[in-house]
């Protein structure tokens, strides 16, 4: 186990975090949270049929429309974060059921992008 010291409200205190291979688990006084990286949740998004924002970023190109069909790693949407631009691709091969985004927009962390067919 390892700790973190956080300093709040003028108040310093050791906090215990547990890494697992869920992200890692912070306690406090009275409690404990899962904390995840963005990364990891938009592992777990692409599982359960759908591709998140892994970045606040803007919307550059969107490549795919609803009902079209697409293969594993297909680039589905282009993103700008940092001067940078992202290829966010099908995490599988299927169909695609909605799209919540659109060229220009601006989108935040954890946003659905597109979301599959079952």
């Amino acid at each position: 186990m390892s700790f973190v010291i956080v300093d709040h409200g003028g108040e310093r205190r050791r906090l215990p975090v547990v890494r697992t291979d869920h992200g890692a688990w912070v306690g406090w006084p009275g409690g404990a949270a899962l904390v995840r990286s963005a990364r990891d949740e938009a592992r777990a998004a692409a599982s359960a049929g759908e591709v998140v924002a892994p970045m606040t970023g803007k919307v550059v190109q969107v490549r795919v429309t609803p009902g079209q069909e697409v293969a594993a790693d297909e680039v589905l949407v282009v993103l700008e974060a940092m001067k940078m631009e992202y290829r966010l691709t099908a995490p599988r091969a299927g169909k695609v059921a909605s799209v919540g985004c659109k060229e220009g927009q601006l989108v935040d962390l954890g946003a659905t992008l597109v979301g599959f067919e079952e």
